[in-house]
């Protein structure tokens, strides 16, 4: 049924209707929504596509290099560096990622990852420990 869902609402897009979706299935709403908006008591706190709300939080890195990441922990915009079995894992303000990749390159990348964040993760921003909580509304718009 969730196929048939996801392709009425594809088949609805493409024929120029705008669908509003208010769902707590974030992995469906990530595939389905053109435009997301996040509301919290009863107002929209945030609004626009996924790459737009992106910006609100960080990209998590894992990356092997052949000479020592360390200083990239000290860097501005980096957070949560954990190094662990020969390679490192951290996140990144969307902004400093440029500064951190060029920083990198300089190190001898082996292997690189990056995780851009999750609708979760964006929602988590707002609601923080009360996701879910009776009361607490949020709404994703597909277009």
């Amino acid at each position: 049924m969730e196929a048939v869902f996801q392709e009425v609402i594809r088949e609805m897009k493409a024929e120029g209707r705008t669908v509003l979706l208010s769902s707590h299935i974030l992995a469906q709403v990530e595939v389905l929504a053109d435009r997301i908006s996040i509301i919290r008591l009863g107002k929209v706190v945030e609004s626009g596509t996924l790459r737009d709300l992106r910006h609100l939080t960080r990209t998590t890195f894992t990356v092997q290099t052949t000479q020592p990441a360390e200083g990239i922990a000290q860097m501005p915009g980096v957070f949560n560096f954990e190094p662990t079995d020969g390679q490192v894992r951290f996140d990144v303000d969307g902004e400093q990622i440029d500064v951190v990749v060029r920083e990198l390159s300089a190190l001898g990348v082996q292997a690189i990852t990056s995780r851009p964040p999750t609708l979760e993760q964006l929602l988590l921003r707002h609601y923080g420990d009360e996701i879910g909580a009776p009361g607490e509304e949020r709404a994703e718009v597909a277009r």
